[in-house]
C-alpha cells in the first residue's frame, strides 16, 4: 500500500480537488492507497472532519502552532504516522490523477531506491519533474533523519538539503510515464500558500548564516518539535 503524504495550509479548495480525484480512482487502485494530510497550523481554514469519503483511508492531523514554512515538520509528522512501506511525498498543489495512480501501483518499487515522477500542468503542458516530490520507503526517509526542522520558519533550501541527503543514501529512479499534475494559483487560488514571504522577505533562509552553511550529507536531529493532534 502507498501512503500519500500532504501538508495543508489554508488550502480548502485544492484539498477538495485532491479528494475529488482520489474518489475517481478505480476500486482496485483504491485498495492500494491511503493518505495522511497534516494541517500546518491553518488559522482561518483548518482541516476538520468529516471530509468527503473517497474509498480509502484518509487520516488528518493538525500542528497546533502556526509556524511559518513548517513543511519539514508537517512532512516529519506525516511520515511518523505512516505505515511501513512506500510513501508518496508531494505538495498540495500536485495531484496524482487516476490514470497515473494506476500506473504507479503497477510499478515494482525497490525499497532501496527512491523514485521521481514526471510532471505536467493541469492543462497538459509538460513541466520539469518536481524537486520536492518523491516515492520512497518510510524506512529510507528515517534512515537519513527525515527533513531538517532547523529550516522550519524559513523559506528555501530545506528541500534541497533533504534531496542531497537522499542522493547520498539511495539511487534515484525516474518514472517518466507517471505524472503529477500541478495546479497553479491562476487555476485554483489557494493551490499554494501566499501567507508567508519567500525570497525577498525576512523568511529567506539565506539571511540565517547557520542555515546557509548547511551541506549534505548529514543526519538531522530532533524531528517533530511541536504539539500536534489527530483531527480526523
Amino acid at each position: 500500500m502507498i501512503t500519500i503524504i500532504l501538508a495543508y495550509y489554508e488550502n480548502p479548495t485544492i484539498f477538495a480537488r485532491q479528494l475529488e480525484e482520489w474518489e475517481s480512482y478505480a476500486p482496485a487502485v483504491k485498495r492500494e492507497f491511503c493518505a495522511i494530510v497534516v494541517d500546518d497550523g491553518s488559522p482561518t481554514a483548518p482541516l476538520k472532519a468529516p471530509i468527503r469519503e473517497v474509498g480509502f483511508p484518509v487520516t488528518l492531523f493538525r500542528i497546533k502552532q502556526n509556524i511559518p514554512w513548517n513543511i519539514p515538520g508537517a512532512r516529519n509528522l506525516g511520515m511518523k504516522m505512516a505505515a511501513d512501506g512506500p510513501c508518496l511525498l508531494t505538495d498540495m498543489d500536485h495531484v496524482l490523477l487516476a490514470d497515473d495512480a494506476e500506473r504507479l501501483v503497477n510499478k515494482e518499487l525497490c525499497t532501496e531506491h527512491y523514485y521521481c515522477m514526471a510532471r505536467q500542468w493541469s492543462d497538459g503542458r509538460v513541466l520539469n519533474p518536481h524537486g520536492n516530490s518523491y516515492v520512497l520507503e518510510k524506512s529510507l526517509y528515517w534512515k537519513i533523519g527525515g527533513t531538517d526542522e532547523d529550516f522550519s520558519g524559513w523559506w528555501g533550501a530545506g528541500e534541497g538539503v533533504f534531496r542531497g541527503n537522499l542522493k547520498h543514501a539511495a539511487q534515484r529512479i525516474d518514472l517518466p510515464d507517471v505524472f503529477l499534475t500541478h495546479f497553479g494559483r491562476s487555476t485554483i487560488a489557494d493551490a499554494s500558500t501566499t501567507e508567508w514571504g519567500r525570497r525577498d522577505s525576512k523568511y529567506n533562509y539565506a539571511k540565517n548564516p547557520a542555515l546557509a552553511a548547511k551541506r549534505a550529507p548529514y543526519v538531522p536531529e530532533r524531528p517533530i518539535r511541536f504539539e500536534w493532534e489527530r483531527v480526523g
